[in-house]
């Protein structure tokens, strides 16, 4: 509301009447009913957003009918904290301000992205499914720091906090080709045979083959 309050709305034509953006989060199997629904209630100057996994922008156009423009996200779990990372797509036809201005709705959720739709399996493979890859690399770095001597606790500490560093200190925009790989560079000037090891455990490789992996999951989840 535009005090701040929080409004909880008693009918969909209700909720059509107190906001410029609808943000439809149910099951795919449940949406087609309920965008003819908002299509016949929404204006020109609403947006309808599909947070719905697999429904791509013209099937949801098809269903919504002429009106209001439409967007898809693809966000991760860590919208949640605000630390998300988030996939945005708009028909061709939405003009450059009203993405700008889902821009900056969306931006307290996280890190967002605009990209075209058909790279939301790539977005999802990788905005999903990396926090659990680095999950097991953290834990494989917890292990090494316990063998060679330190406590479950200091070990956790340690490489936990480095991941945070490491993860602050990355640029998010690259200014320059080859910047994201600063740091990895700087472990084959500083230690050789460190980074001689991970390359012949072929660890890249590995993370590159999940990647390609969960993508696979992922467009297998859509088409079922």
């Amino acid at each position: 509301s535009p005090h701040g309050r929080l409004l909880a709305a008693g009918s969909l034509e209700d909720l059509v009447g107190m906001t410029d953006v609808v943000v439809v989060v149910v099951k795919p199997k449940d949406s087609r009913e309920l965008l003819r629904d908002l299509g016949r209630l929404a204006c020109e100057e609403q947006a309808v957003v599909s947070a719905m996994a697999g429904l791509t922008l013209e099937w949801l156009r098809q269903s919504l009918g002429p009106g209001p423009a439409l967007f898809r996200i693809m966000p991760n779990l860590a919208v949640e904290v605000g630390a998300g990372a988030v996939a945005i797509a708009a028909e061709p036809n939405v003009s450059s301000d009203s993405v700008e201005a889902m821009l900056a709705l969306l931006q307290p959720l996280g890190s967002v992205e605009v990209v075209s739709e058909e790279l939301f399996d790539v977005v999802t493979a990788v905005a999903g499914s990396s926090p659990a890859f680095f999950a097991v690399a953290i834990e494989a770095l917890e292990d090494g720091a316990v063998a060679a001597g330190l406590s479950r606790a200091a070990a956790r500490s340690v490489v936990r906090q480095a991941a945070l560093s490491a993860a602050t200190r990355m640029p998010t925009r690259l200014d320059a080709p080859g910047e994201s790989r600063l740091d990895s560079d700087r472990v084959v000037e500083r230690d050789p045979p460190v980074a001689g090891l991970l390359e012949e455990r072929k660890v890249r490789l590995a993370f590159r083959q999940a990647v390609e992996a969960a993508m696979e999951h992922s467009r297998q989840m859509r088409k079922g």
